[in-house]
Order: structure tokens, then sequence, then C-alpha cells
């Protein structure tokens, strides 16, 4: 291209030659090449050429030509010279042990040995006529050289198998995670299989492990839909103005009863609950958190007496009684407003369970008692009529609609089986991440551990 500048520069131009890793070696970034190579594509970079392969056989004047050079000697000083005297090793930022350590490991890795005569003598034509623990490196042969008995792939040092280990702790001994490691690592190291070698390590790494980032979280598992009013119902114990309260809402038709409690006691909140269902009925199902009111011995006599199955929602996550939480949501909404207007409450609570719910066309007391109830808002008696309403349609809309928002940056995750290990936050205030082991599975996404 230099030799006839003044017919190549400015121009495109198609350089056709016989040698084939020449294609590549265009191609490459200058990063990614040998140092003895960059200073030829440096030079290169004012033409725009294009090179293409043909055997030596098909280029018949230049092949000939090729056979009959002049006895020219490159000069003491000139670039020629200049290129082979570049030497790596005084490119790399490395203590002297250190490198002496890999070279001496070099030196006794058979694979390393093997590659290191490849790079000297010349690659082969195919892939298949290398060694097969060697074979990877011919797809990009043009990137690596050989210094001092080193290996490098462009600026980055070739590890030998023994001292990979120990790279590999060393790249994390910040605990920067698997992606910080790993462009850490792609800056100046390489071997065959760096990235799952790594990836492995840190994923076994105990600190890491004990202060991860949460999982994301699944997409909606919403409770089945009851076939009968008052059949399952929620509840909950919520403090507002340093007053404590019960909530109960049935889960088919979202009509919630309110307490005040004097104390917390668990036969407290059994007496408020007995109430409800000498005029509600007993449902089947309760759903609560894991409060000590409901883990008492007192709540279990009361299941057994009373006949109905008490489910608990999982420790820390109090999304799994959605339901009660959503009506301590609303209760607390109306009782704060009610109190700055200086209003009734229980005016608002009569005018919330009958206001028809979105997209059902039903109020609450509509679908629990089959009636609209009479409030301060002028009513024809008609309207008062008991009228069974189907609601189950609109119920089931609503709930699609829900869970399409919820998923949208949802991912549910692999089911554990028995003695599966596992990591879970005891405590409500415990950022640590601690070990623990499946002891069995209880329900749908939830296990005993």
């Amino acid at each position: 291209m230099e030799k006839f500048h003044q017919y190549t520069y400015g121009r495109k131009v198609t350089v056709h030659s016989d040698h084939k890793p020449l294609e590549n070696i265009i191609r490459k970034p200058l990063l990614n090449t040998p140092k003895r190579l960059q200073r030829m594509l440096l030079r290169l970079q004012r033409y725009d050429i294009e090179v293409t392969y043909i055997p030596g056989k098909d280029m018949l004047l230049a092949d000939t030509l090729s056979r009959s050079y002049l006895p020219e000697h490159a000069s003491g000083d000139s670039v020629e010279m200049e290129i082979e005297s570049i030497n790596m090793v005084h490119h790399i930022h490395i203590t002297e042990e250190r490198f002496k350590a890999i070279r001496e490991e070099t030196s006794r890795d058979r694979k390393l040995q093997s590659l290191i005569k490849v790079i000297q003598d010349g690659w082969p034509m195919s892939k298949t006529d290398l060694p097969r623990d060697i074979a990877h490196y011919h797809s990009f042969q043009e990137e690596l050289s050989t210094q001092s008995g080193v290996v490098f792939r462009g600026e980055r040092v070739v590890i030998p198998d023994n001292l990979r280990g120990d790279i590999v702790q060393r790249i994390h001994s910040s605990h920067l995670g698997i992606e910080g490691c790993l462009r850490r690592a792609r800056e100046c190291v390489y071997w065959l299989g760096m990235n799952d070698q790594i990836k492995t390590f840190v994923e076994k790494c105990d600190i890491c492990r004990s202060m991860d980032v949460k999982q994301p979280k699944e997409t909606l598992w919403s409770h089945e839909l009851p076939s009968n009013p008052w059949s399952k119902v929620g509840t909950d114990i919520f403090t507002l103005d340093n007053r404590s309260y019960l909530i109960t809402v049935d889960y088919l038709s979202n009509f919630w009863e309110l307490d005040y409690l004097p104390d917390t006691k668990s036969t407290t909140v059994i007496q408020k609950l007995k109430a409800h269902f000498a005029r509600h009925g007993i449902p089947d199902v309760i759903v609560s958190d894991n409060g000590p009111q409901y883990a008492s011995e007192d709540f279990k006599r009361f299941s057994r007496q009373w006949e109905f199955k008490h489910k608990t929602s999982s420790p820390g996550y109090p999304q799994s009684n959605g339901m009660a939480e959503s009506a301590v949501k609303t209760a607390k909404r109306l009782l704060k407003k009610a109190k700055a207007d200086g209003k009734d409450p229980y005016l608002s609570m009569l005018d919330q369970r009958n206001t028809p719910s979105q997209g059902i066309k039903a109020s609450p007391a509509q679908r629990l008692f089959s009636r609209r109830t009479r409030t301060l808002m002028p009513m024809h008696d008609n309207l008062l009529h008991p009228k069974v309403v189907h609601t189950q349609q609109g119920q089931i809309e609503n709930r699609k609609r829900q869970a399409a928002y919820y998923n949208r940056h949802a991912k549910d995750l692999g089911a554990l089986q028995q003695g599966d290990r596992v990591r879970i936050q005891p405590g409500e205030h415990t950022k640590a991440w601690t070990k623990a082991t499946v002891v069995k599975p209880v329900d749908h996404r939830s296990y005993d551990v």
C-alpha cells in the first residue's frame, strides 16, 4: 500500500493475498491483536482496503515474482526490526514473582507447550489438524502470540491450568458479583471455560449469597374464588392512632367488618370473631397471618370446636393474605378521612358497603346479603328488594386484568423438593440470607424449612 501510495491512497482497494489469516487480522480491533501486528495495522489505518484470500497457485504473476525476489535486507533501524523487538512482557502490569510463577506453570502445562509450538511453527489450514486439547484456539489464532515462555491473547495472559483456581480467587477477592468479576477477568486473563468457572465459583460464595438481593417477584397466584359468600374469610389486626382494630373480610364479596380491640389478647380476638360467625355463619376457611393471637393454643382450640380450617400466610409475605391487607388499607383511609371531616365513621363504612365495585356492578352488601341496605341516599323501595346477583364473571375479569398488570415484570422460579438447600431471611428486620433446608412442601410456593 505504501509502495504504490499515489495509486492506493484515497480510494477503496481490494488486495488479493495468499495469506488466509490476513483476512481476519485486518478485521480485528487493534486491542485484540498482538503488539507485533498493531504497528502494521496502525500504518494501514489511512488506507481503505479489503483483503481477499486467493490461493497462490491462482495468482500466477505474483507467485512467480515472489520466487525471484531481490537480495535486500532490513536495516537495523527499520520498522520491521522495531516490530520484532516489541516485548509483551513490558506492557503488562504484573509483579516479577507472579510472572515467574505463570511462566513456570506454563512450561509444565502440556497443552500450552503444544500451543506455543504451533504458534512458533505456524498454524495448519484446518482445525482438525490440531491436537484436540488446543483445537479451540484455531478460531482466534491471529490474536495469539508468545513472549518469554508465556502465551498472550491480544493483551490478555493465557493462564495455565494449575493457576486458574488462584486467579479466580483473586478476581473475586472484593466480591464484586458475577458480572463484575467477568468484566474484570475479560480485561487481563483468558483460558477455556473461564466464564463458567468464575460463575460457578461466585455462585457458591457464602458471603455473596448471604447478602444477595431478593429474587424477582413471581407471577400472580390468586386465591381460588369461593363458591358461596362468607365461606372463606380473611382477618388481620392493625393499629391506628394508638388504637388496635380487628378487620374481618369475606373473600367473595369484599364485605368487611371492623371491631375495636380493647386489648390484643387471643381471647378478645376470638370473641369478636364469634360474634361475626353467629351473624353471618361459620366460614369453611379463615386466612390470617402468623401473629401470636392466631398461633395460640386458644385459637387452635377455637378452630377445632367451630369446625373451620385455619390457614396462615407465609412469614414475611403478607401478600398471601392480600384480601385482608387491602381491607385494612381501605378501612384506615375511611377512618382518617372521617376524622378529618368530623363525620361519623360508621356512615362512611355503610356507604362503602353499598358502592358498586369496579367491573362488577354490584356492591359488597349485594354480594353478601343479595340485597342493598338502606343509606341516607334517597332510594326506591324496589331497589331494597332481595335479589340474587351473579358477579363471578366480573370478578374473574377483574382478576385477569390485575394479573396482566402484575405479571409484566414477574418471573416464575422452579419448584423446590424435599432436601433442597436454600437461603431465607428469617427475621423481619434481617437482611442477611441464612442457609436452610427444605423439610417438605406445604402448599403451592409454600414450604417448611
